[in-house]
């Protein structure tokens, strides 16, 4: 028995995330969001995984803990670098004005890899609707932010 994520459980977590969250939204209106928060969560494990294994490496060269954090700091030395503000154990944290927070923690993103987020960088979290309402609310994306905390998205621990 495998432990790893497969598809179709990651499909009915989708389907079951964006059902909950999105209320009586158009499914449309919302999926970028979700997907953007995917996306991020994707990311920092890969990010966090890539760091540990840089870490250790490090740690056997025999560098002292400044110069190993000094060097995990490097962006050059990943494929994609989450930076400081992007990183899940502190958006994890955010519990107010995620709206503009998130605005930020992609454009930073973006920007230190190059511009290779694309449309996920255009992405408006401050949307609102005619009447004046945010199309996802700051306790939407806290909750879908909890959600995809308790997920692993490395590659190791998806089984597709």
């Amino acid at each position: 028995m495998s432990d790893k994520l497969s598809l179709a459980e990651f499909e009915s977590f989708l389907d079951e995330t964006c059902d909950t969250l999105r209320g009586n939204r158009d499914a449309a209106e919302f999926k970028e969001y979700v997907i953007a928060i995917l996306f991020l969560k994707r990311l920092n494990d890969r990010f966090n995984l890539e760091r540990e294994v840089r870490r250790n490496k490090l740690i056997a060269k025999g560098l002292s803990p400044s110069q190993i954090e000094e060097d995990l700091e490097r962006r050059e030395v990943y494929r994609l670098f989450v930076p400081e503000i992007a990183r899940w154990e502190k958006l994890k944290l955010k519990k107010e004005d995620l709206n503009s927070y998130l605005m930020k923690v992609f454009a930073e993103t973006d920007e230190k890899n190059r511009g290779c987020l694309g449309a996920l960088n255009d992405i408006d979290f401050n949307k609102t609707s005619a009447n004046g309402e945010n199309f996802i609310t700051n306790s939407d994306l806290v909750e879908l932010i909890k959600k995809f905390d308790k997920m692993k998205l490395t590659d190791e621990d998806l089984d597709f």
